[in-house]
C-alpha cells in the first residue's frame, strides 16, 4: 500500500501542476476541495496537541526514579531542539527564500481570517483566557498548549491517583493518531486541489517560475539546516561522548536508513535500540533515554515548523520582530515535541505554529509536494539526535 500511496502522491503533484497551468480557471473553481482537506486536518489538531503534550510530559514521570539519567536527557533534548530551531531561523533570516513569492499562492486557499501578526501584549494575554473552552472554540491554540503543559505537570505531581487520567489521554492520543493515518490517505486528493489552485493563481499572474525558484531555495536551505544539525551532534559524539564518529555513524546507518524508509522515529525505535547495544550504551540508559527521546526529541520536525512559519511570513510580507520570532521559537519547540513521531505528524502540529503568527493554515498546501521527502530527512535527523543523546547521557552516567 505504501508504494501505491507514494505513486499517487507523485501523480497528484504532476496532475496538480499540469492542470494548474493549462486549466487555471477550472482549478480555482474546485479550490473548495483543498479547503475541505485543510478543515479535516484542523479538526484533529486541538485534541491531538493536548493529548500528545500531556502524554509526552507525563512520560517523564519516571525521571524521579532514574535521577540524573532523566535530568541529562531532558537537558540534552532541550538543547538539541533549541539549536535546531535557532539554525533554521538564522538561515531563513539570512537568505529570505520567501521574499518575492506572490502572496496569492497562500491566500488562494485561505479562509476569511485576519492575517496581521498579533502584538506581543495581545499574544501574552491569549495565554490566559478566562474560559479555556471558549478559547478552543475560537481556535486559539496557544492557550490549549499552555493549559496542557500545566495539566500534565499537575498529573505528575498528583502521582498514582492520576494514572487513569494519564492512561485515558495516552489512549485518546493513539486513537487520534489512527484518525490522522486515515486522513493521510486523502492527501493525494487534497494535495491535487491545493497545488492546482496555487499554481493556477501564479500562472494567471505570470509569476510561476519566480514562485518555483523560491520554493526550491527553501527546500535547499532546510536540508542545509538539517545537515548542520547533524554535524554539531557528530561533534558532541566525538568530543563529549568520546566515541569514534566514523564507527558511530557506521553503526547508526541501519537506523538512519530505516528512518528514511519509514518516515517514523517510532517505527525505527527497535533498530535504534540495537545500535545502542552495538555501541555499548548501558541498558538502563538505552531503555529510558531512547523511548523518551523518540517521543520528544524531534529536532528536525521543530526546525521544519519554525522555518516554514518564517517562510510563509516572508511570502505574506510580515516583518516579524525579535519578540515575535522568539514566540515562533517557543511554539516550534512545543510543536516539535508534540509531533508524536508518526509519518507527516509535523503537518498537523504545524497548524499550531502558523496560528501563532496568524498565517492562514491553507499555506501548508504550498509545502505538501515536498513534505513527503522532507519528512524522511527530518526523521533521519531526529533518530540521529536520539542516538547522540543516548551516547552523551551514557557517558555522563558512567562518569558519575
Amino acid at each position: 500500500m505504501k508504494n501505491y500511496y507514494f505513486i499517487l502522491i507523485l501523480l497528484s503533484i504532476a496532475l496538480g501542476i499540469t492542470c494548474g497551468i493549462f486549466f487555471p480557471k477550472q482549478m480555482i473553481a474546485i479550490s473548495w476541495i483543498g479547503k475541505l482537506f485543510i478543515n479535516l486536518l484542523k479538526l484533529i489538531v486541538l485534541p491531538l496537541i493536548f493529548c500528545a503534550l500531556v502524554s509526552a510530559i507525563t512520560s517523564m514521570g519516571e525521571i524521579k526514579k532514574l535521577g540524573l539519567i532523566g535530568v541529562y536527557t531532558i537537558c540534552y533534548v532541550l538543547l538539541s531542539v533549541s539549536v535546531a530551531v535557532v539554525i533554521g531561523l538564522l538561515l531563513l533570516n539570512t537568505f529570505k527564500p520567501g521574499v518575492g513569492i506572490p502572496p496569492s499562492l497562500i491566500m488562494a486557499n485561505a479562509s476569511a481570517h485576519d492575517t496581521q501578526p498579533i502584538p506581543l501584549s495581545s499574544f501574552i494575554l491569549t495565554l490566559f483566557p478566562p474560559n479555556i473552552v471558549a478559547a478552543a472554540a475560537k481556535y486559539e491554540i496557544m492557550p490549549i498548549v499552555f493549559f496542557s503543559i500545566v495539566f500534565a505537570i499537575a498529573c505528575i505531581t498528583v502521582g498514582k491517583s492520576a494514572t487513569p487520567v494519564i492512561d485515558f489521554f495516552v489512549g485518546l492520543r493513539d486513537v487520534l493518531i489512527k484518525m490522522i493515518v486515515w486522513l493521510m490517505y486523502l492527501t493525494p486528493i487534497g494535495l491535487f486541489s491545493l497545488l492546482a489552485t496555487a499554481v493556477a493563481e501564479a500562472s494567471l499572474q505570470h509569476l510561476l517560475l519566480q514562485s518555483l525558484s523560491g520554493l526550491v531555495l527553501f527546500v535547499v536551505i532546510f536540508l542545509c539546516g538539517l545537515f548542520l544539525q547533524f554535524l554539531w551532534q557528530v561533534a558532541v559524539v566525538a568530543i563529549v561522548a568520546r566515541k569514534s564518529p566514523r564507527q558511530f555513524i557506521s553503526s547508526a546507518s541501519n537506523a538512519l536508513l530505516t528512518a528514511f524508509a519509514t518516515s517514523s522515529s517510532m517505527a525505527t525505535l527497535p533498530v535504534t535500540m540495537m545500535v545502542a547495544k552495538k555501541q555499548n550504551i548501558s541498558d538502563d540508559v538505552a531503555r529510558f533515554v531512547l523511548p523518551l527521546a523518540t517521543t520528544i526529541n524531534l529536532a528536525g520536525t521543530a526546525m521544519y515548523e519554525a522555518v516554514s512559519a518564517l517562510f510563509f511570513c516572508q511570502i505574506l510580507g510580515f516583518d516579524l520582530s525579535i519578540p515575535a520570532q522568539i514566540g515562533v521559537f517557543i511554539t516550534a519547540i512545543l510543536a516539535g515535541m508534540g509531533a508524536t513521531g508518526i509519518p507527516e505528524g509535523g503537518l498537523v502540529t504545524m497548524v499550531m505554529v502558523l496560528r501563532n503568527v496568524n498565517v492562514p493554515t491553507s499555506a501548508i498546501g504550498l509545502l505538501l509536494p515536498f513534505d513527503r521527502i522532507l519528512d524522511r530527512f527530518r526523521t533521519m535527523t531526529n533518530v540521529w539526535g536520539d542516538l547522540a543523546c543516548a551516547a552523551t547521557v551514557d557517558y555522563f552516567h558512567r562518569k558519575k
